[in-house]
């Protein structure tokens, strides 16, 4: 079971932002978790006589949830359900009493990379946000590797535990064979709440079938056999290789889940969901 079940995205329309909330929707689709989208608006500071005044309009506050509601439609469509936030305050302060109140058991947060003087004298929310939060925070530069495993675009590698497959992977998967209908992909996948079956010959994989291979042949599943829609010869992996070595060759293969394999026989199966729980444990200490 996935102990990320709440996902806190803050976002502010800038780009890095906006790759931060695509990885968050595919995480939150990934570990089928909430996911909360928080934007923060400035408030505005003027000055009358020798005072200081605040202008905190709630008319602006009802456009900027609209705003935001759109946005986020726009860019994850109907795939994840999510919740948004606007508020006014201080950016990393906000963050953080938000991960604190909705229970975030993740942050995922786009970075700007400032870099000398302007970084001194503004600081950096992510740095600030990384030293107060009560959960890990994956950033947009650490999320890369994972992220073009789930097809969204980043610069660096992801600093994954230093586990082995072994010690993650899910031993004894569920499986199917080259002859059995798509109606038992189906039942099997929902059995069992996962995304990926190994098909196995023989004690031996010789290919991976999908969710997504499945649904074209909605109507036609009690007729149409698993051999005709798997992907033959998948990728595998053995149980002694590294976590973040798995996840190189899930990038290479494009895949977003490997057989962990002994010779030829079927040992257990890794997803990038595990992948990811390996950081967050890691991230955790």
């Amino acid at each position: 079971m996935s102990g990320i079940k709440e996902i806190l995205v803050p976002i502010d329309y800038a780009p890095p932002s906006v790759a931060a909330l695509r990885l968050a929707g595919e995480l939150a689709a990934a570990f089928r978790a909430r996911l909360t989208v928080l934007h923060l608006v400035p408030i505005e500071v003027y000055a009358a006589g020798d005072f200081p005044i605040m202008a905190a309009d709630d008319q602006r506050l009802d456009e900027e949830r609209a705003r935001l509601d759109a946005h986020v439609r726009g860019i994850l469509g109907d795939r994840v359900t999510f919740d948004t936030i606007v508020s006014w305050g201080s950016p990393f302060l906000q963050i953080v009493d938000y991960a604190i109140e909705r229970h975030a058991d993740l942050i995922v947060l786009g970075t700007h990379g400032r870099t000398g003087l302007r970084h001194a004298f503004l600081g950096s929310v992510a740095e600030k946000t990384v030293r107060l939060a009560p959960c890990p925070v994956l950033t947009a530069h650490d999320g890369a590797a994972l992220a073009r495993i789930l097809g969204v675009e980043r610069r660096a590698p992801l600093p994954a535990g230093q586990a082995d497959v072994g010690s993650v992977m899910h031993r004894e998967p569920v499986v199917v064979a080259p002859n059995d209908t798509l109606e038992v992909v189906r039942a099997r996948l929902a059995d069992a709440d996962v995304r990926h079956l190994p098909v196995v010959e023989s004690g031996r994989v010789v290919g991976m079938v999908t969710d997504r291979d499945i649904q074209p042949f909605l109507g036609h599943l009690a007729h149409t056999r698993v051999n005709a829609v798997m992907t033959p010869d998948p990728a595998t992996v053995t149980a002694d290789v590294s976590v973040p070595a798995a996840a190189q060759r899930m990038v290479a293969a494009r895949v977003r889940a490997l057989p962990v394999v002994e010779g030829e026989r079927l040992v257990g199966i890794i997803t990038t969901t595990d992948i990811l729980e390996d950081y967050i444990q890691a991230a955790r200490g």
